[in-house]
């Protein structure tokens, strides 16, 4: 599963401390962290990650492995 977490308070040094052992900071920049992992019995993206991170007040939407990698693959022209 992987998550973009979002919002004034999504810092890189600070999500890992919402998230459960399963879930974990893979990169981003602060304002927009991105999140991996696999749910497992009760602690699910939906029932627990993102509801936790909610109480943060940062915001996470799961996305799709394939968005991530034309995400990865832009190349940006500046003229």
């Amino acid at each position: 599963m992987l998550l973009i977490v979002k919002g004034k308070y999504a810092k890189v040094s600070t999500v890992g401390a919402y998230l459960p052992e399963n879930y974990s900071v893979t990169g981003g920049t602060d304002g927009e962290v991105i999140v991996e992992g696999k749910d497992n019995a009760g602690w699910t993206a939906e029932g627990y990650v993102i509801p936790r991170l909610r109480s943060g007040m940062m915001y996470a939407t799961i996305v799709e492995r394939s968005y991530m990698d034309c995400v990865s693959n832009l190349v940006v022209d500046t003229f």
